[in-house]
């Protein structure tokens, strides 16, 4: 079952928010970030986070010269939005 929810973050010194949609699979977990601003995104490696683990949390894609403070933001959003429901 597909689980949504809304996350906020700081960057830049503003508050941010997105929508993550979450699909589970076999071998990991994938958040994907949707209605998040176009010139967040473009700092982005992509939209989708996976986990394959609990607490182990990386962007698909993620490679030098991409906002790495901002990858921990909204990796720490959802980390914490997860620590909240106790759900991994």
């Amino acid at each position: 079952m597909a689980r949504i929810f809304n996350i906020y973050f700081r960057h830049s010194g503003l508050t941010h928010n997105a929508i993550v949609s979450v699909r589970t699979t076999p071998f990991f977990t994938e958040y994907i970030l949707n209605n998040i601003s176009e010139e967040l995104m473009e700092l982005l490696p992509g939209n989708k986070i996976v986990s394959a683990a609990p607490e182990q949390f990386v962007f698909q894609g993620a490679a030098a010269g991409h906002s790495g403070v901002l990858m921990e933001a909204i990796i720490g959003a959802v980390r914490e939005h997860l620590q909240t429901l106790n759900v991994s």
